[in-house]
């Protein structure tokens, strides 16, 4: 009786995360919805129910996503939209980081994150709910010394922080690379990582062609490797690449080696 109660709640929680980014869409589009509402209508909801449904992973899931998404994604969204890949073009708030990145953006990245490590936890990790501290200082420190070195650099002279075709560059160093590596010596992780993916590929599509079709974002560069377009929206094959397929995959990694117990 309790095995079969616990596979129907599975069941309700998959039928609410495939329909949760379709309502965001809908939802959006209809109130034409600034960056900060469809951002939480995307990420903010699933990320409260998977926190209802998974409670004892709420705090590890929070610790990390703080770390890795609201410091270390926000000051590597800052760097991109210093070197023109995208643009965001809504903001509630009056002022911006450094006058580039708005702060939108901080929620934005540990939404994401959280999102993405709450589903893993809830549907396909096994491992303990403990925070595993022993290598998350190290992640720390060295989050820590790129805002420190980036900002130095940015004040001092930023023109050392332009780098040509950056989202290809840095896709490949920080998203491809790790993501592939990690994997490589983990293969066992393989499928949990593919079942995330497929489910956050479908979300960040939707969010991607609803923020693209309010104008909250622009992809103004002339440095892409190439254009996809769908239902004449466009964006550069490394959004397509580097965010939609490998960027779960990415976080994952980087969650399992500092953060969890790789089980």
């Amino acid at each position: 009786m309790k095995k079969k109660h616990s596979l129907l709640s599975k069941k309700i929680d998959i039928v609410f995360l495939i329909l949760s980014p379709i309502f965001a869409s809908i939802i959006s589009l209809t109130l034409k919805a600034n960056y900060l509402t469809t951002t939480l209508l995307f990420f903010g909801v699933p990320s409260i129910y998977l926190s209802f449904r998974n409670q004892h992973a709420i705090r590890k899931s929070l610790v990390f996503s703080f770390i890795f998404g609201a410091l270390a994604g926000t000051i590597v969204d800052f760097w991109a939209e210093f070197n023109g890949v995208w643009y965001i073009n809504q903001t509630i708030f009056p002022l911006r980081i450094l006058g580039i990145t708005p702060i939108e953006d901080i929620l934005w990245a540990f939404l994401i994150i959280y999102n993405i490590i709450m589903f893993y936890e809830h549907f396909l990790d096994k491992g303990k709910h403990d925070l595993q501290d022993k290598y998350l200082k190290y992640l720390v420190v060295l989050v820590i010394l790129a805002i420190t070195l980036i900002s130095l650099i940015y004040v001092f002279n930023s023109n050392f922080l332009l780098i040509p075709y950056f989202y290809l560059i840095t896709g490949i160093i920080l998203v491809a690379i790790p993501a592939i590596s990690f994997l490589s010596f983990f293969p066992r992780l393989l499928s949990k990582y593919l079942k995330t993916a497929s489910y956050f590929f479908t979300q960040a599509m939707m969010f991607e062609l609803t923020a693209l079709k309010l104008g909250q974002w622009s992809f103004n560069s002339q440095q892409y490797v190439g254009w996809i377009e769908v239902t004449k929206l466009r964006f550069p094959i490394e959004e397509f690449v580097f965010w939609m397929i490998l960027f779960s995959t990415c976080v994952l990694s980087y969650y399992e080696f500092f953060d969890d117990d790789r089980k």
